[in-house]
């Protein structure tokens, strides 16, 4: 979530910001009457703003004379993702989750052996969840962990999950159905998995390469929240866990 930016601006630099935006959004070469037709501008201005752009590398101009996205664009693109803290990025998504549902949120990376969390947004309820951030949990119970499981490639799951199978003697067909159905529905969900009484909610979050990066997890007592598939608390997840994954460059 960006911040409102106030005050006066320069309305030419807006202008052509604008212009590329709708480049960008066609996802395929323009020619100059289709997008003097998008932006609503008279060709002669729209042409002086294309040719800068060009110049600077931002956009090229093909044979066709159709106008797409340039490398200097898009590299600075990428450094901006690149640039960007997960930690950092996700804390107003995890704040607007905590808002709708009012129970604990955290965030958890992928370690060495199995996701932790990192970062926690406390519930106002009274009595507290009492999972500090820094706890590691495993892949095959936890929310979070069943969704690196589903959503991240095997050969950095596959260990864990036969040794965690072969410790708690869970039927490894049984897990392979519900890593489907995770990866159909787009969330996981664990009962007493993190602690006894202790309901999971987890969503991923992806990178510009439509890799797994990180999962947002809510964590509730047993009975106090609904997670049903149709919950507000599975909306908010999934509707957050989207924007956050789209802000950091996932396009899918």
């Amino acid at each position: 979530m960006s911040q409102e930016i106030k005050g006066q601006g320069i309305q030419s630099l807006e202008i052509g910001l604008a212009i590329l935006k709708q480049i960008a959004a066609a996802k395929r070469p323009l020619t100059i009457t289709q997008l003097a037709e998008i932006c609503d501008m008279p060709k002669s201005k729209l042409h002086h703003y294309l040719t800068s752009f060009c110049r600077s590398g931002f956009l090229k101009k093909g044979e066709d004379l159709r106008y797409a996205l340039g490398s200097e664009l898009v590299l600075l693109g990428l450094g901006a993702v690149e640039a960007m803290d997960i930690n950092e990025a996700a804390v107003p998504y995890m704040k607007a989750i905590n808002d709708a549902v009012h129970e604990t949120v955290y965030l958890s990376l992928w370690g060495m052996n199995g996701p932790f969390f990192v970062r926690c947004i406390e519930s106002k309820r009274a009595i507290s969840i009492g999972i500090r951030v820094g706890s590691q949990v495993g892949v095959t119970k936890s929310s979070s962990g069943k969704v690196f499981a589903a959503f991240m490639r095997n050969e950095e799951t596959e260990n864990l999950i036969k040794r965690e199978l072969e410790e708690d003697r869970m039927d490894a067909d049984a897990f392979k159905k519900e890593i489907r159905e995770i990866k159909e529905n787009g969330y996981a969900r664990s009962d007493s998995a993190v602690a006894p009484g202790i309901v999971g909610l987890s969503c991923p979050v992806f990178n510009r390469s439509g890799e797994i990066i990180a999962a947002i997890t809510i964590l509730a007592l047993s009975g106090t929240m609904d997670a049903s598939e149709t919950a507000e608390a599975v909306r908010s997840l999934q509707e957050n866990c989207l924007k956050l994954s789209k802000e950091i460059g996932y396009n899918g």
